[in-house]
């Protein structure tokens, strides 16, 4: 099935596939899907991106005070937890469990709730993903610019398993790489990245540091059709024309809009 051929199709089950209430045989049909298909890979790794940074988008508040007396009051809590503590149980026998104690009850309450909870998650998720946010005011000497991301690439092992994410603002000329799930750096080596161009030996646009994002400015990353990481001596390849040692990850450099 082509999933691209029904516009924001991709983006809805990314999203729904991220949040996790894709489930049962989509959720399976979609990661098989994905395993050949890298706008699909990288549709999963920005919705991943985005709920990661959902902490810091503002402060938290606190429900109403009567939330909380209105929720007992419709699930008929206040009543069972006095019956549960009004009386002492008889030393030959034991009442059978209310169904305030019963465990069945609550671990059926807990899928529910979860339910709940992922259904707000996806529609504030596209809440946010069709609504541009309004930026505070900022004394004008403090005004930074928002990051603008024209390139992006994500590469994978000879797996296909999507392991980096360069972006690449090109206003500020800014590479950004965010190494993801199942990614590590060798011990007593350096991970390097390179321009592959169509023609020509690659170019290097700089060593990674060990672990977290890496940062740095480049010039011309959408020169490059293609971009690569090798492992190489600490401090890099001692080849100025290429990789000195093997070659772990690549991708394709796409238009991010």
């Amino acid at each position: 099935m082509d999933l691209h051929r029904y516009p924001g199709l991709v983006d809805q089950l990314a999203a729904e596939y991220a949040v996790g209430v894709l489930r049962g045989g989509s959720r399976r049909r979609f990661e098989a899907i994905s395993q050949h298909d890298p706008a699909i890979r990288l549709a999963v790794e920005t919705w991943r991106l985005r709920l990661t940074a959902m902490n810091e988008l503002g402060a938290a508040v606190a429900p109403p005070p009567e939330i909380w007396p209105a929720i007992e009051r419709r699930l008929n809590l206040v009543n069972a937890r006095r019956d549960a503590t009004a009386g002492s149980v008889p030393p030959v026998s034991r009442p059978k469990p209310n169904w305030f104690e019963n465990l069945s009850f609550w671990r059926g309450w807990s899928i529910a709730a979860t339910a709940i909870a992922a259904i707000a998650l996806v529609v504030s998720i596209r809440e946010l993903s069709t609504v541009a946010p309004v930026p505070a005011p900022v004394p004008a000497p403090q005004v930074a610019q928002e990051p603008r991301i024209g390139y992006v690439a994500t590469l994978a092992d000879q797996q296909s398993n999507a392991r980096m994410l360069v972006t690449w603002d090109d206003r500020t000329s800014e590479v950004t790489v965010r190494r993801l799930s199942g990614s590590s750096d060798p011990s007593d080596k350096s991970m390097q990245l390179w321009g592959l161009p169509k023609q020509g030996h690659p170019v290097s646009l700089g060593v990674l540091p060990v672990g977290g994002t890496a940062r740095f400015k480049a010039a011309s990353v959408n020169a490059y059709p293609m971009l690569a990481v090798s492992v190489e001596p600490v401090g890099g390849s001692p080849n100025p024309n290429g990789p000195s040692g093997p070659v772990v990850y690549t991708g394709k450099v796409i238009p991010a809009a």
